[in-house]
């Protein structure tokens, strides 16, 4: 059953909510440090990171909307560096849950340059947008581990001074501060992340982009980070959110 916004309700007990952007976004198979101590993983349900009802006529709509997002995305979402970020990384959407971007679109992003678009824009056109940019790359939504932050930010500080600091900037700042990163430093972006959402880009990167993966066993990985490691730069970051 849909509400006229075209999102599924569903009775019984409510879902876990992954903000996923959290975007720094991505595929993953998160190495997770467990310690006896710990409480079981929670897993965000996949199921509840896709709300909206798909069909042709709403990604018809969707494409026709994200016109006005060419400028700073590209035409067909790839990214422009500097300007605004890969929204079809493969990792990026399978993190990313429905509600997220949409939160995203409609809110805009305070200090960058992603205006919001919750006055310009109906609830169906930004529906049809996040359809849309699914369809560009349809993969399913990974599960995201929201168990409990173990994170020691003056650790983080020290793995982000040396490694994160390069594309991001010292304050992850994104944009105005470096070439290359996205903006993860400001508190409304931290806001609207879960801490699963950013163990999962961190973890896996952010396929397409310079973002590469940061896990323990990754081949390809710019720097070999535990899970524990990870935990901390999250710790770190959300310690300094401007």
């Amino acid at each position: 059953m849909s509400d006229f916004s075209g999102r599924r309700r569903r009775s019984g007990p409510s879902r876990s909510r992954c903000t996923g952007v959290g975007i720094l976004a991505v595929a993953l198979g998160c190495s997770l440090w467990l310690g006896s101590s710990l409480a079981p993983l929670a897993l965000a349900e996949p199921a509840s990171m896709r709300v909206y009802d798909t069909s042709a006529e709403r990604i018809a709509l969707g494409k026709q909307t994200f016109a006005i997002c060419a400028s700073c995305h590209g035409p067909v979402g790839e990214g422009r560096v500097g300007i605004g970020p890969s929204l079809v990384s493969s990792s990026f959407l399978a993190a990313a849950s429905d509600d997220f971007l949409t939160r995203t679109i409609t809110k805009g992003r305070t200090g960058t340059t992603m205006i919001a678009w919750g006055g310009v824009l109906s609830e169906e056109q930004i529906a049809s947008v996040v359809v849309y940019l699914r369809s560009l790359d349809p993969v399913p939504a990974a599960e995201l581990d929201e168990s409990k932050l173990h994170g020691v930010a003056d650790d983080g500080r020290v793995t982000f001074e040396a490694i994160c600091v390069a594309c991001h900037g010292r304050a992850g700042g994104g944009y105005i501060e470096s070439a290359n990163g996205t903006g993860i430093g400001r508190q409304a972006f931290l806001s609207e992340v879960s801490d699963g959402y950013l163990r999962y880009v961190i973890a896996n990167g952010k396929s397409g982009t310079p973002m590469r993966p940061f896990s323990a066993d990754s081949a390809v990985a710019v720097a070999n980070l535990t899970s524990q490691q990870i935990d901390d730069v999250i710790a770190y970051l959300r310690s300094q959110a401007w």
